[in-house]
């Protein structure tokens, strides 16, 4: 199985946690990637803050010019690496995935949002 985890507001807010999971999962053979998506100004950041985290996992970032297209940027990635579980903190992104079949699990923020866009555009959704 190959398990995907974000990084901003997953991997990135709960490391320990997270630690033990990949750990588990990495010593019954499977295999965990990041999977990130990305702004512009940040291309490049996220294999080097995984990395500063302890993380030898492997890094992808797909990069967005707006924020909107997280989820089906993430979708592809997760269909073109054959990702089967992914873990986010976005619903968007979780219902998009479970829609095609991909196991995603919503992991809540430290603040309680599930949007990473207006409260208005989230309604819309």
């Amino acid at each position: 199985m190959i398990v995907g985890f974000d990084y901003w507001q997953v991997l990135s807010h709960y490391p320990v946690q997270l630690t033990y999971l990949i750990s588990a999962l990495t010593s019954e053979g499977h295999t965990v990637v990041v999977v990130s998506a990305v702004g512009n100004n940040r291309i490049g950041t996220v294999k080097r803050e995984v990395r500063l985290l302890g993380f030898d996992n492997p890094v992808y970032e797909v990069i967005f010019k707006d924020p909107k297209e997280s989820p089906q940027l993430k979708l592809e990635k997760c269909k073109e690496l054959g990702i089967t579980m992914f873990f986010d903190d976005r619903d968007d992104v979780c219902k998009l995935l479970n829609a095609n079949g991909i196991l995603a699990f919503r992991v809540t923020r430290r603040d309680n949002s599930t949007y990473d866009l207006s409260d208005v555009e989230a309604e819309i959704k």
